[in-house]
C-alpha cells in the first residue's frame, strides 16, 4: 500500500514538472536552434578572395604585403630570375640602393581598371630585377587616418620605407595608376646621379601655384645637387606628387612630419596633399633649395597632354592622373599597357 501511494505522488510530481517546463516560453530555445543552425551552415573554410575583384577592387590577401617568388607562378619567377641584375647598371646610385614604393588602400577611382593590381605587379617587379632595385608594396590602410582623405596616407608609407630599408639612398613613391613603359632606363643615368641631376632640374622655369598661376618665383639655376632631398614634377596645376623622389635621409623625414601636419590636413586643400607641398615649395625658401623640380616627363608624364606633360615613346613612365573625370581609365590602361616595352628575358 505504501509503494502504492509513493508511485502516485511521483507521477503526481512528474505532471506538476511537466505541465511546468510546457508554460515557459519557447523563444530561447528557438533562438539557440537558429544559432546552431546557423553555426551549421556557416562553411568550415571561407571560399578564398580573389585577389583582385571584377572590377580591380583589391582584395584583403593582396593588401596583405608583397607576394614572395615562391607565391609567384613558376613560370613568372622563372623571367624574373633571367632578367635580375641584367641591366648592369654603372652609374651610382644603383641596386639595393633604390627602393620603388607603390601602396593602395584597395579603394578609389582606380577600381575601374580591370586586373589593376596584377599588372602593376607585374610591371614593378620586372623593373626592380631588372635593374636590382628593391621593390615595396605596401597596404595603405594600416596607414589611413579617420577624418583624413586617403591620399595622405602615402607620406606615412614613405617614412616606413625610408625606416626599413636603411641601405637605400633613395626611396621612389609612385602612384598605383602608373606603367613603367620603358624599363631600360636606370634612376641613376636618368636623374638620381648628381652630374645628371644639374641637367635635369627645369632651370629658370615658373613655379606654378596650385591654381595654375606663376607664383612669381623661379626653378634655380644655382643648385647644390648634393642638398637636394626630393625630386619632383610639375605640370598645369603645380607639383604632382604621383611620382616623387626622396632621398633617405634625417631631413628628409622632418619634411614628411611637417607635410602631414594637422594645420596643413585641416585646412582641406582642393588636392590636398599636392597642393599642401606646392604651398611649402613656393612659401619656404630653405626648403625649396632642398627640392628639385624636373620636367613633368622626366620622371610623371601623363596619358594625355601637351608636349611638356603628354607621354612620348621613349618616356620613362605614364601616369594616368585624372583618367577617371571621363571615365576613360580602363580604356587607356589596357592601350598603354600593350605599348609598353618588356625586358628580354636571357638565359
Amino acid at each position: 500500500m505504501f509503494a502504492r501511494k509513493l508511485q502516485i505522488l511521483a507521477l503526481f510530481a512528474l505532471t506538476i514538472v511537466g505541465l511546468i517546463v510546457l508554460s515557459l516560453p519557447r523563444q530561447p530555445q528557438l533562438l539557440l536552434l537558429t544559432y546552431g543552425a546557423q553555426k551549421q551552415q556557416a562553411p568550415i573554410h571561407p571560399p578564398p578572395q580573389n585577389v583582385v575583384g571584377a572590377l580591380g577592387q583589391v582584395s584583403n590577401e593582396a593588401l596583405a604585403g608583397q607576394p614572395t617568388e615562391r607565391e609567384l607562378s613558376a613560370s613568372r619567377a622563372m623571367r624574373l630570375s633571367k632578367i635580375r641584375g641584367k641591366a648592369e647598371d654603372k652609374l651610382e646610385p644603383k641596386g639595393s640602393k633604390i627602393v620603388l614604393l607603390t601602396g593602395t588602400d584597395g579603394k578609389g577611382h582606380n577600381n575601374a581598371i580591370k586586373n589593376l593590381m596584377e599588372t602593376v605587379q607585374a610591371n614593378r617587379e620586372e623593373y626592380c630585377a631588372y635593374h636590382d632595385y628593391k621593390y615595396v608594396f605596401m597596404n595603405l590602410t594600416k596607414h589611413v587616418t579617420p577624418g583624413r582623405h586617403p591620399v595622405w596616407a602615402k607620406i606615412p608609407a614613405i617614412q616606413e620605407a625610408l625606416d626599413l630599408n636603411p641601405t637605400a639612398e633613395w626611396v621612389w613613391w609612385l602612384d598605383t595608376d602608373a606603367i613603367i613603359m620603358t624599363p631600360e632606363i636606370d634612376l641613376a643615368s636618368h636623374v638620381l646621379n648628381p652630374e645628371v641631376l644639374k641637367t635635369r632640374i627645369a632651370c629658370d622655369r615658373p613655379i606654378r601655384l596650385p591654381n595654375g598661376k606663376p607664383s612669381g618665383l623661379k626653378a634655380s639655376c644655382n643648385v647644390d645637387v648634393n642638398m637636394i632631398d626630393i625630386i619632383v614634377g610639375q605640370d598645369h596645376h603645380g607639383v604632382n606628387a604621383g611620382s616623387i623622389l626622396f632621398r633617405r635621409n634625417e631631413w628628409s623625414m622632418a619634411f614628411l612630419d611637417m607635410w602631414a601636419d594637422p594645420m596643413y590636413v585641416n585646412q582641406r586643400f582642393e588636392r590636398q596633399e599636392q597642393d599642401v607641398l606646392n604651398h611649402i615649395i613656393v612659401n619656404h625658401p630653405k626648403i625649396r633649395e632642398h627640392v628639385a623640380i624636373v620636367p613633368q616627363r622626366v620622371i610623371n608624364a601623363y596619358s594625355v597632354g601637351g608636349d611638356d606633360m603628354g607621354w612620348v615613346t621613349g618616356d620613362l613612365v605614364v601616369h594616368f592622373a585624372g583618367c577617371w573625370v571621363n571615365s576613360e581609365c580602363n580604356e587607356r590602361w589596357q592601350d598603354f599597357w600593350n605599348r609598353r616595352r618588356v625586358v628580354k628575358a636571357t638565359g
